[in-house]
C-alpha cells in the first residue's frame, strides 16, 4: 500500500480517517484525544496516522462517565 494511502486508514477502525495530511486545518488538529484512545493504537502508528473521528466520538461517548 502507497504510504500517503496508509496514512488515510484509521489505526482502529481501518476505514478513511478523514485527515488532510500537513493541512493545520484538519479536525485533528483541534481535537483533544483522550490518552486512553491514543493507547488503543498500535505504537508503531502512534503520532503518525490520525484516529478516525467516529472513533474519536464513540471512544468520549463510551467513557464520558469515567
Amino acid at each position: 500500500m502507497e504510504k500517503l494511502q496508509e496514512h488515510r486508514i484509521c489505526p482502529i477502525c481501518g476505514k478513511d480517517n478523514g485527515c488532510i495530511i500537513g493541512n493545520k486545518d484538519c479536525w485533528c488538529t483541534t481535537f483533544d484525544f483522550p490518552e486512553g484512545l491514543i493507547e488503543k493504537v498500535p505504537v508503531e502508528k502512534r503520532g503518525k496516522v490520525c484516529i478516525c473521528k467516529d472513533c474519536a466520538l464513540e471512544y468520549i461517548e463510551e467513557n464520558k462517565s469515567e
